[in-house]
């Protein structure tokens, strides 16, 4: 079978048995999710984003003969990106890492109403405008939104982020409110003027 074909368990135990071509397959598979994920939760710094997409393959060629099939392969490497982000803003002393907010600092949002479309905006600015939006949300809620965008499910995402589903389903509900009033306030034209 073509390694473009394996699934990610045969190429682990491929390159665990000294295959380089099957890391290579599982690093192409990858590389682009990984990288849009921490340059989304990284925010506007590309070099930052650059050094811990490195660091976090350095630690999978380093894990990866230990790696134990719990899950998926993709959550497991998010979620070495996700501690390697986290390590590193803590060693600098927490500068630029947002403070969740805890149930009783969100405001109660009513529920979403109809909008028309943003006049004056075409597709390029909608999606800076929605980039912004999530970039604005909390660390834990930034990635909650993000790991689903990667499709990875709610279960897995508690265990990247070492919490019960609960606590990710209540951090995504948040993140959504948080994003429709952001939106709300350009439809506004608040932000658009």
């Amino acid at each position: 079978m073509p390694e473009s074909e394996a699934s990610d368990l045969e190429l682990i135990r491929a390159f665990s048995n000294g295959d380089e071509a099957a890391f290579t397959t599982l690093y192409h598979r990858y590389r682009r999710q990984l990288y849009g994920f921490l340059n989304n939760l990284i925010g506007n710094n590309p070099a930052e984003v650059d050094e811990v997409f490195e660091e976090t393959w350095l630690r999978v060629i380093d894990k990866l003969p230990k790696y134990r099939d719990e899950g998926r392969f993709s959550a497991w490497l998010f979620r070495i990106g996700r501690n390697l982000f986290i390590d590193r803003t803590r060693r600098r002393g927490s500068a630029g890492c947002r403070v969740p907010l805890d149930a009783e600092e969100t405001p109660d949002i009513p529920a979403p109403v109809a909008m028309e479309p943003i006049s004056g905006i075409d597709s390029a600015e909608l999606e800076q405008v929605i980039s912004d939006a999530v970039g604005q949300l909390p660390v834990e809620q930034r990635e909650v939104f993000l790991l689903r965008q990667q499709e990875l499910a709610f279960k897995e995402i508690a265990e990247i982020q070492n919490c019960s589903i609960n606590t990710v389903l209540g951090r995504m509900q948040y993140a959504l409110r948080s994003l429709r009033k952001f939106i709300r306030e350009i439809d506004r034209g608040g932000l658009m003027k």
